[in-house]
């Protein structure tokens, strides 16, 4: 809506839209033939996606019969759940922009560095999962606990992401309990839902990003490319 054309919504269940529901627009080069991929919708919960809908039409597209849940990680992750090559349902958690406002713009941010302690990503992981409702308690211990303690290096940072990482796996249990997984990002933030979801019994497989968006993009073209000969 506040981009260059407003291509609508499928709502699902829906396969991850593709070319047969893009949206033509006007280039100002004749040359160029442009079209926008649709996003998703979900309606109860309301929920939205624009562009991991792509990813998602990717992996299906190398995946044909994958069953089970995508989960994507990134500034707004997603955790879709996939059947019978259709996105049933979906769930948004804002966990990647809530970790840059909070150690870019809160109190938090006098707290951090540069480094990465594992062991307090871990620990704080637990935390989050076993107790939900003390996160945001937990998250001022950080402060207090640098100010009094002098958190290691590394620390701060990693037990900031893992309680908001642990914050959003407890609430989307449903989407990865006793499920597949495959957790489509890039290698750092893929690397550490995988630890956390490992550390829940389970044995996600994780696909590159931009792997999975160019296999969308590439089936999109050539689903476009055979409607139009």
């Amino acid at each position: 809506a506040q981009g260059w054309a407003e291509a609508p919504y499928s709502a699902v269940p829906c396969s991850a839209p593709g070319a047969e529901k893009a949206r033509r627009v006007t280039a100002n080069d004749p040359r160029l033939d442009v079209y926008i991929l649709p996003g998703v919708k979900q309606m109860q919960p309301a929920d939205v996606m624009r562009g991991e809908e792509t990813q998602i039409a990717g992996y299906i597209a190398q995946n044909p019969d994958f069953d089970g849940v995508l989960c994507l990680p990134g500034t707004h992750t997603k955790w879709a759940q996939i059947s019978a090559g259709e996105v049933v349902s979906f769930r948004t958690f804002m966990t990647g922009e809530m970790f840059a406002l909070l150690s870019g713009q809160s109190v938090l941010r006098h707290a951090m560095d540069a480094g990465w302690d594992d062991d307090a990503f871990r620990e704080a992981i637990g935390d989050a999962m076993s107790r939900p409702e003390a996160t945001a308690n937990r998250l001022f211990s950080i402060r207090a606990e640098n100010l009094l303690h002098g958190l290691r290096r590394g620390a701060a940072r990693a037990r900031l992401s893992g309680l908001l990482v642990g914050a959003e796996l407890a609430a989307a249990r449903p989407y990865w309990l006793g499920q597949d997984i495959v957790v489509i990002g890039n290698a750092g933030l893929s690397s550490r839902y995988s630890e956390a979801l490992a550390a829940q019994g389970l044995a996600p497989r994780t696909v590159d990003a931009t792997d999975a968006t160019l296999a969308g993009l590439t089936a999109a073209h050539r689903n476009l490319e055979g409607s139009l000969t």
